[in-house]
């Protein structure tokens, strides 16, 4: 299966048949999802993606990790609209600048910008399950933790009582379990330390860390539970949402 000509319709109805999770899906604001899409991983994506396809977001923000450093630790590309097979999307200008007058890490800037970037990848699955967002692409540009604290505050202090979605792109390989089950310990665990010097070390096999780590951040800020679709074994890469814990009945 080539996804790349995939028609909306075809990409919808993979979405819908996808399996199903019991997930709440109206409590889901965060997704985590490979940077690369292909036969190998479109079933767990479609997967993951169904669980928010009944929503309605003013919103989508893409955040992925650069390979390198940027002279821009946190970038947002300059564009007004990107341009996929399927039309364009308009850019959350005011959002955007929002974002630049929060923190001072965060710029318009085209450094790291390029039709490779992840967000390319993930715009045609959310044109397909959503008719009518805009959004916000952002980089991380540096490997400093402090900037990943700085980006998970941002992000819940601008987004948490907005109707958008957070996008995380980060390859977690399924190949090596242990890795899966010591990033489950400690994101349940809530070991921020141990994460981030795990997420720095030469051992990690997870691509796209730093968009990870982030999103856990502002899952545990915002009381949200991270599930992996670890459960699904054809995956190549797990992916994941986080939604919002519900209250216990008494």
């Amino acid at each position: 299966m080539d996804v790349q000509s995939l028609t909306q319709h075809q990409i919808q109805e993979h979405v819908k048949n996808a399996k199903h999770l019991n997930t709440n899906a109206e409590h889901v604001r965060m997704l985590f999802v490979p940077n690369n899409i292909g036969a190998h991983n479109f079933g767990e994506l479609c997967t993951t993606y169904k669980t928010v396809v009944n929503q309605t977001f003013d919103t989508v923000v893409v955040i992925e990790s650069y390979t390198g450093h940027l002279q821009k630790k946190l970038a947002m590309p300059s564009n007004k609209v990107f341009e996929t097979r399927f039309g364009e999307v308009p850019v959350n200008d005011f959002l955007r600048n929002e974002f630049c007058d929060e923190e001072d890490d965060f710029f318009i800037a085209d450094e790291g910008y390029s039709k490779e970037m992840s967000l390319y990848t993930q715009l045609p699955i959310l044109q397909s399950c959503f008719s009518d967002f805009e959004v916000v692409s952002l980089q991380i540009g540096d490997y400093d933790p402090a900037i990943i604290r700085e980006l998970a505050y941002t992000l819940d202090e601008l987004l948490l009582n907005r109707n958008a979605l957070i996008v995380y792109c980060c390859d977690v390989p399924a190949s090596s379990p242990e890795e899966l089950e010591k990033l489950r310990s400690l994101v349940v665990n809530n070991k921020e330390s141990g994460l981030m010097h795990y997420l720095n070390s030469n051992e990690k096999t997870v691509k796209g860390a730093r968009a990870f780590m982030s999103g856990i951040l502002v899952a545990r800020s915002w009381g949200y539970d991270v599930e992996f679709l670890d459960h699904i074994e054809s995956a190549t890469n797990i992916c994941g949402y986080a939604k919002r814990t519900e209250p216990q009945m008494a």
